[in-house]
């Protein structure tokens, strides 16, 4: 599952006044919300967790 977002396309008026409330027209958009499964791409790389992290007794 992946998930990203866009706000470009609510500069457009055309585009934005259809995402407002259906009953009274009232709101605003501030982003769209995509999400969905896409191809499998490469890993990010960690550091180990003693780098970040301390634990002591």
């Amino acid at each position: 599952m992946s998930g990203s977002f866009a706000t470009q396309p609510l500069e457009r008026t055309d585009l934005r006044r259809p995402l407002r409330d259906v009953m009274t027209g009232a709101g605003y958009a501030q982003m769209l919300l995509r999400l969905g499964y896409g191809p499998n791409g490469p890993g990010t790389p960690r550091r180990p967790v003693s780098d970040v992290l301390d634990i002591q007794p």
